[in-house]
């Protein structure tokens, strides 16, 4: 074989190769692709960043009591409702919130898939749309929360609001 034809075979050979590595660098989650971005829910991105306008989520959380109230010994007990839109029924929603950060002595989650400590844990969607995730907490600081609930499958829709924890009012 001359140096022509051999060259010619080394660089097909080369480009090839290189199709297959490119391919494979873009089968990760890029920054700013919706599952990047749910992992990192404080990214400035602008693919991150929830925009105005069009179809509302079909994803919602709130809090009972709302402000969440110290009591105790600056214990805090509330009760996550998530409602979603029933098509999601028997998916997996799964809660991450600051609470653990604001909880020295733990936080504790229980759902309809048992219990959970940290700042996670994961419910089942009933076939109203509906799931509820308990907490409890020891020994939290008041202050502003934020809160994000995904649905595990399909679109992946989700919502991120803030709550708020009070202290304990003075008792007189």
């Amino acid at each position: 074989m001359s140096k022509g034809p051999r060259a010619a075979f080394l660089i097909a050979i080369i480009g090839v190769a290189s199709l297959g590595v490119a391919g494979a660098a873009s089968a990760k989650n890029a920054p700013g692709s919706p599952k990047w971005c749910r992992h990192h829910p404080k990214s400035t991105r602008l693919a991150c960043q929830k925009s105005g306008g069009g179809t509302p989520s079909s994803l919602s959380v709130t809090v009972s009591p709302n402000p969440m109230v110290e009591t105790g010994a600056s214990d805090v007990y509330a009760v996550f409702s998530v409602a979603a839109d029933p098509v999601y029924a028997e998916q997996t929603v799964e809660i991450v919130a600051g609470l653990a950060n604001r909880c020295g002595l733990g936080a504790t989650w229980f759902t309809n898939k048992g219990s959970f400590t940290g700042s996670t844990a994961n419910a089942a969607i009933d076939d109203d749309g509906n799931a509820n995730f308990t907490f409890l907490g020891a020994s939290c600081a008041s202050g502003p929360v934020q809160v994000t609930v995904l649905v595990e499958s399909g679109s992946e829709p989700s919502s991120t609001t803030t709550f708020i924890i009070d202290p304990p009012a003075p008792q007189i």
